[in-house]
């Protein structure tokens, strides 16, 4: 031992000491000696190499322990009855030991997390709990327990999911036995984070735990105080999001239940703002739970009772007062307010106003239960306050007529707008004209008022809503055509406002789309004169305008037009093309240094260059529809930040039937027709006067060009500009690809790049000058929307290969350089003890390459390896433990860095068809060397973005990498699940990217033996997570995932010929593990299993459409189907006998519905099964208690699919098979009369006979 560490287990050893003044002198020593750089190194590098023998951080900290123990002792022995500076001198020790204790955390997780989890959790809950102690140093080992140990992410995934519920029945007592020692914000604070934690690192609290939540609120309401309850109810939404999955029926209850009460609190209680907001979102959750999708009735997936009805007219009533309580405040408040509400509320509204408003009810009396006292609700005998409430679309219509104020109108403007969008049919046919005339009204009273962007939103959505009706009455029509013609001509003339010219041009826009005016020749005006700038707004009006309208040939010259356009005496189109491109700008544009506004507005991808197309062609109109009917497919989309709610209201659909998407393939497969690109004229004079037009703006671009000036961004938007007319006239077959490719303007684009790929090599060299990145992090995300990976021709697939061939050598080379610039470019370890501890994490990761088993995957790793400093939890903006992979870890070059990443690999998976000017291999190898043990390093936020970049950017689909290049990609894969195995989000984005890989897996049948190793990387990673899944280690998230890779991996390989998983020395093939699922304890996960079973019955590894999908042979199905239909309904007759706690209610019920869907996807997509899968309905309604209601809903859809005109005819067609199967069940319960007749529509026996 070191004499560092010798003197410090001296000091410890002294803490124990028996006299109080050595015990204070130690205390000091000890601090020194724990922040003394020797002993610090000693102590890290021990408690990484978790060999006890030596003292290491643990150690020192079970000492400290003792010494906390021995003084809280004295302490508690002490006399009680004390002068008042003796009790002072008490509460100063007290304070110091907490200091020390949270000291001591500080400088052992400095560097890294290096204390057990464990061993903190068991000090904090003990001292905690202990009725003594918990007084002395409960608050501040409370604020360590949220700040060093919550805010942790290491220590965040070390926590159990036992120690998880520990936590909260801890806390949460505590916020509902307060103490004056421990503030309710601090406890309310860290049960939030124990919730969110628990929530995403295990499948949830379980469903008892409600009531907590529930007393708490009763506490607000009864104490009138909300100390703490934004973070409780915070609390409470995040574990109703797990938990509604699978207890809908629960939730709903307690929605029920608790709504009221939080009602009366809010009218009832001084409320802050940060507490309604939270409101608000529960409300909303309530909302989406009860009503998915907006669903009004039990028929169509809605939750209902009585009681739930009330308390939405109660919402609504109370939502109504505090939106005219925000009216007036804002109406008598000095100084600028903003005259809009929330969007959060606004939607509430009008969700709300979706479930109450109904055309034969205008006003309702109601139980006003929020205005009820605390005394009257808890007395029977006191009736609640009533109260008429006014209804339907009146109400709307009042609030915008009876106030001439701003802050009373916007509000119900904006309802109004999100009610007609989110649900158009809310808007009853007689209510529209009364609705527009008001909206007219209201247009020109404040042309440029704060509430005529509001107004002008409002018509846009009406105009959208009357298109889509097809039963209004030719008087209505006529009317509302007047009315229209009004509103089209006020809005004309205001589309000269620069400041409401994204609503104008959407309000005329949604006009023209639903024909509801006929467009005049002034229209056209608008995009040839000065009356606006060519805008995003202005160019997606224009775009509707030419596939719906004819261009007439000229436009009356007004006075608002240039004078060259008048001498010239161009052509409407001509005009247009004049405006879009170059606008007030003079004729000698090669020497202007101005540039045109087009080059500077982000346009929708094509959408210019198919308008400059479109006009120079003699039908203008057909031409625009051609382009517009054809699907673009493979353009790089944002992943969505984090999982919507949406997806569960469409588990909510899918669960009661009212969504069935596996009957939907076939339509989706109908998409891919579209019309014939072949025999359109152009204008040869104005296909030259475009072509001419675009090389004076490129020659202008590249007269002022300067590496140090011009912005990368522009260069490189002028020449997707350039490329994309190529693409877009070789696509209506006006030239060829080889003309386009040897046109002056594909030569003038090529320049633009090249100067463009200048400013890219200047950046090269000072890759540290943020100046240019924003504009770089445009210019690469520009890049990358250019390339398109769908395998059908279009004219995006088009410019995407001319696009390529722009790309240099050089520049590729360069962006990939600066890839590998900005990796390398990392902060250093703050010492030693970390970089130790990656290098072990490498050595490990060797060792376990070479190791044949899964379940060597997972072990543990030293302390350090994946650097979380405690630091992060003196940021409190966020609650709990920050994801790794949180954006907030990224700075501005890491962005750019992830952006270069992507492009690259866009180019590679597209480059195989397509001519290059430059070697795409060497390009691969050098994103494959940023995988490199040498450089990679998984630990770093940063790496561990560029791995799962690569992961799911590199492998394509239609052309695979080669198969080495798979292996060097796989080969990180085992070692960064080993690293976060105990993260979940992080785990659950790891499958979802390498999930990519899959169909790479199959193509390399020449190169066997990386074929072999490369399958073998992938399974064996699928293989462990599937053995954590099998000892509940793993959250549903990661299920979820890990559902998906399978189901990748029967697409790919659907016979399981290399798809097994090797576990623990056992062989488990993926077809046959795959039912697995069926029974899995979380509900999206068996029905996500479910709505997949398909790929046991067809070979999906040919093709995506549903009519070139070849069954696999007979055994295979036959043998799937038993598996499956077992397995499901083994989940059904489990929980079946615990019927005693209510909440298995919502289990039934759910195990019912995944038994129907795999049935019903098996009736769908196998005729070889189809009997036998109708026969296991039928037989499931009597053994297993399927709904009568719920299998005629899905026989009625699928038989329509079929082709069958009535459920009847379906069955019908099955009967003998189906009755003599019945009867050969040889048991007595199974005779003529006990067939479910239903199903054909019979209501008796006797008719069933007949």
């Amino acid at each position: 031992m070191s004499l560092a560490l010798n003197d410090l287990l001296i000091c410890c050893r002294q803490l124990e000491h028996d006299r109080a003044t050595e015990r204070r002198k130690e205390v000091e020593k000890f601090k020194r000696l724990i922040r003394d750089p020797e002993t610090v190194q000693h102590l890290d590098k021990h408690s990484d190499s978790k060999q006890g023998k030596y003292l290491n951080w643990d150690a020192v900290f079970r000492f400290l322990q003792k010494y906390i123990q021995k003084e809280t002792e004295c302490l508690r022995t002490a006399k009680p009855n004390v002068s008042a500076s003796t009790q002072t001198s008490r509460q100063k020790k007290m304070q110091e030991i907490s200091s020390l204790v949270r000291y001591f955390i500080k400088c052992a997780n400095k560097r890294a997390p290096r204390l057990k989890c464990q061993e903190l959790l068991i000090f904090i809950m003990e001292t905690v709990k202990d009725s003594y102690n918990g007084v002395i140093y409960g608050a501040d080992y409370s604020n360590i327990l949220l700040k060093d140990i919550l805010s942790v992410r290491k220590y965040w995934c070390e926590i159990s999911q036992q120690q998880w519920l520990d936590l909260f029945s801890v806390y949460f007592r505590l916020y509902l036995k307060p103490s004056q020692d421990i503030n309710r914000v601090l406890v309310a604070r860290i049960i939030h984070a124990v919730t969110k934690g628990c929530c995403s690192q295990t499948d949830g609290l379980n469903s008892k735990f409600l009531d907590f939540f529930t007393k708490a609120i009763q506490y607000a309401r009864q104490e009138k105080s909300s100390v703490g309850l934004n973070h409780i109810l915070a609390a409470l939404i995040i574990f109703l999001k797990t938990l509604a999955v699978n207890f809908r029926i629960r939730v709903c209850e307690l929605g029920d239940e608790i709504l009221p009460t939080l009602l009366y609190i809010w009218a009832q209680h001084r409320l802050n703002d940060s507490l309604k907001e939270v409101l608000i979102e529960l409300f909303q959750l309530q909302i989406y739970i009860h009503h998915p999708k907006g669903a009004k009735t039990h028929d169509k997936g809605a939750y209902e009772s009585t009681k739930w009805q009330s308390i939405l007219y109660n919402l609504y009533d109370l939502l109504v007062n505090e939106i005219s309580h925000i009216g007036s405040r804002g109406k008598y408040s000095s100084g600028s307010r903003n005259i809009a509400v929330k969007e959060n509320l606004i939607e509430l509204m009008a969700d709300i106003c979706h479930q109450v408003f109904n055309e034969d009810t205008r006003s309702l009396e109601i139980s006003q239960s929020y205005a009820t006292t605390q005394r009257q609700s808890t007395d029977d005998n006191i009736p609640c306050k009533r109260r008429k409430i006014e209804l339907g679309w009146g109400v709307i219509k009042d609030y915008l007529q009876k106030s001439q104020n701003d802050f009373n109108i916007v509000p119900w403007l904006q309802i109004a707008t999100q009610l007609i969008s989110k649900y158009p049919a809310s808007l009853p046919n007689c209510e529209l004209s009364p609705l527009l005339l008001i909206l007219y009204q209201l247009l020109p009273q404040q042309r440029h008022g704060e509430r005529t962007p509001y107004v002008l939103q409002c018509l846009t959505k009406v105009a959208l809503c009357q298109g889509k009706k097809s039963n209004l009455e030719s008087s209505q029509k006529s009317e509302l055509l007047k009315l229209w013609t009004k509103i089209w001509c006020i809005t004309f003339r205001g589309i000269s406002s620069e400041q409401i010219q994204t609503e104008n041009f959407g309000l005329l826009r949604a006009i023209i789309q639903g024909s509801l005016v006929e467009v005049d020749r002034e229209f056209w005006k608008l995009f040839t004169g000065s009356a606006c700038r060519p805008s995003s707004p202005a160019v997606c009006c224009l775009t509707l305008a030419l596939a719906i309208c004819v261009v007439p040939e000229t436009a009356k010259m007004g006075a608002e037009q240039n004078i060259y356009e008048v001498n010239r005496n161009f052509t409407l189109k001509e005009s247009i093309m004049r405006w879009l491109l170059f606008y007030q700008l003079e004729d000698d544009i090669e020497d202007s240094t101005v540039l045109p506004p087009i080059l500077q507005s982000k346009l929708p991808h094509l959408m210019l260059e198919k308008i400059l197309v479109s006009l120079t062609m003699k039908n203008c109109k057909a031409a625009m529809n051609v382009f517009q009917s054809v699907p673009e497919g493979g353009q790089p989309h944002k992943d969505k930040e984090e999982s919507s709610f949406s997806e569960v209201e469409e588990l909510f659909l899918q669960t009661t039937f009212d969504r069935m998407d596996f009957l939907t393939i076939v339509k989706e497969c109908a998409v891919e027709k579209y019309q014939s690109s072949i025999g359109f004229s152009v204008h040869s004079n104005l296909k030259e006067s475009l072509d001419s037009y675009l090389l004076k703006l490129s020659e202008q671009l590249l007269n002022n060009y300067s590496s140090e000036v011009t912005n990368s961004e522009t260069l490189v938007r002028c020449s997707v500009l350039l490329v994309g007319v190529l693409g877009c006239y070789c696509y209506v077959g006006v030239i060829t690809e080889v003309e386009a490719c040897t046109s002056e303007l594909f030569q003038k684009a090529k320049s633009l790049m090249q100067c463009s790929g200048e400013c890219i090599s200047l950046f090269k060299n000072k890759t540290n000058e943020e100046s240019r990145i924003g504009s770089l992090r445009n210019m690469m995300q520009i890049c990358t929307s250019c390339l398109c990976n769908y395998n059908k021709k279009n004219a995006n697939k088009i410019t995407s290969g001319f696009f390529l061939r722009l790309l240099t050598s050089k520049l590729m080379n360069d962006i990939a350089d600066i890839c590998k610039s900005l990796a390398s470019f990392m902060k250093k370890p703050v010492d030693y003890g970390e970089r130790e501890s990656v290098e072990d994490g490498t050595d490990d990761h060797l060792r376990e390459i070479n190791a044949p088993s899964s379940m060597d995957l997972f072990h543990d790793y030293p302390a350090g390896d994946v650097s979380d400093s405690a630091e992060c939890g003196e940021c409190q903006s966020t609650i709990g433990a920050m994801n790794p992979l949180a954006e907030e870890y990224l700075s501005k070059q890491d962005l750019l860095l992830l952006d270069m990443l992507k492009f690259l690999c866009t180019c590679i998976t597209i480059s195989q068809t397509n001519t290059l000017s430059f070697r795409a291999a060497d390009i691969r190898k050098k994103l494959l060397l940023l995988v490199d043990s040498s450089i990679l390093d998984l630990t770093k936020s940063l790496h561990l973005h560029m791995y799962l970049v690569l992961l799911k950017e590199l492998p394509g689909k239609e052309c695979p990498l080669p198969m080495e290049d798979v292996v060097e990609l796989l080969k990180p894969l085992s070692l960064v699940c080993s690293l976060y195995r105990r993260d979940q989000d992080v785990c659950t984005t790891i499958l979802n990217h390498a999930l990519h890989v899959v169909t790479n897996l199959d193509h390399g049948s020449v190169d066997t033996e990386n074929t072999r190793d490369a399958q073998g990387q992938f399974l064996t990673v699928i293989g462990a997570f599937w053995h954590l899944t099998k000892d509940k280690k793993c959250s549903f998230s990661v299920r979820m995932a890990l559902v998906k890779c399978l189901k990748t991996l029967l697409e790919a390989d659907p016979y399981s010929k290399w798809a097994v998983l090797n576990v623990m020395g056992e062989h488990f093939a993926v077809n046959e593990m795959f039912p697995q699922f069926l029974a899995d304890d979380h509900h999206q996960v068996r029905m996500l299993a479910a709505g997949s079973i398909n790929r046991l019955f067809q070979d999906m590894s040919q093709g995506d459409c549903f009519k070139s999908l070849k069954a696999l042979p007979l055994r295979l199905q036959q043998t799937a189907f038993e598996n499956a239909y077992l397995k499901a309904q083994e989940g059904v007759k489990e929980v079946s006998h615990r019927t005693e706690n209510p909440d298995h209610l919502d289990e039934i019920y759910n195990r019912k519905s995944v038994l129907l869907m795999m049935v019903a996807v098996v009736l769908y997509c196998s005729p070889i099964c189809e009997k036998q899968a109708l026969f296991a309905l039928c037989k499931s309604m009597k053994e297993n208690g399927l709904e009568p209601r719920l299998v005629k809903k899905v026989l009625q859809k699928v038989s329509e699919t079929f082709g069958y005109r009535r459920l009847e005819d379906f069955m019908a067609s099955h009967l003998d098979y189906l009755v003599l199967e019945w009867l050969n069940l040889q048991e007595t319960e199974y005779n003529l009369s006990s067939f479910p007749f239903i199903l054909l529509n019979y209501t008796n026996v006797d008719d069933f006979y007949r």
